[in-house]
């Protein structure tokens, strides 16, 4: 799916040289917070567990994120169109999720087992509009995908996965004008629900969400 949505980022970045503005490149820093509201179906064919229904909420305060992106102002009416990448990952729980289960169905009944789990957010890419309602100031829409990776133990692995969601915001610019520029934005995620199906029919569904505030910094040609 990442590769379709970096060919729209291209080509919508590139059509835009047929318009008079300006385009930039720039490094951006985010200081966000993570939420997830988890929930995990275990199959009656689990020997491990049984049949059992475990549901949670995990949070991540305070997580440093950079990203690097490209973007287009048009000059008619200064609208901004980007592309931003946030390389490397985040894990969803600051703290590795753990309990002690015994099944009273089930092949392992009455055998006690710990298991241990989180995940992780990598490779996160938005594409977005910034749109400018009262002098300075900017709106925000996007889309953006990002990568899930599950880290478990206790249990057969679920794998991975991909999550996409809406992005949107309020910020600040300093301008468009050649050169540098930065800008400061309050921005939150809203991904669809994750849900993942592991090989002994175990389910585990999860709603993440991010919410956090983003300096940029961007060198207009």
């Amino acid at each position: 799916m990442k590769k379709y949505l970096i060919a729209l980022a291209t080509s919508m970045l590139l059509s835009t040289s047929v318009f008079a503005g300006s385009f930039g490149v720039g490094v951006s820093g985010t200081f966000f917070n993570i939420d997830a509201d988890v929930k995990e179906v275990t199959s009656t064919s689990d020997t491990n567990s049984g049949s059992n229904t475990n549901t949670g909420s995990v949070s991540h305060n305070g997580v440093a994120a950079g990203s690097i992106f490209a973007e287009y102002t048009f000059d008619a009416y200064p609208v901004t169109l980007g592309f931003d990448v946030v390389p490397g990952s985040a894990d969803v729980s600051k703290n590795l999720q753990s309990r002690t289960e015994t099944p009273t169905s089930g092949t392992n009944e009455d055998t006690s087992t710990d298991y241990t789990a989180n995940a992780e957010i990598e490779n996160l890419m938005t594409v977005y509009l910034e749109v400018p309602f009262y002098s300075n100031l900017f709106a925000k829409v996007g889309y953006s995908e990002a990568d899930v990776n599950t880290i478990e133990s206790g249990v057969q692995s679920y794998g991975n996965s991909s999550i996409d969601g809406v992005t949107y915001g309020l910020g600040f610019k300093s301008g468009s004008d050649a050169g540098l520029n930065y800008k400061f934005a309050y921005e939150a995620m809203n991904f669809d629900t994750l849900s993942i199906v592991s090989a002994t029919s175990n389910t585990v569904s999860g709603d993440i969400d991010t919410e956090g505030f983003k300096l940029s910094v961007v060198y207009n040609f």
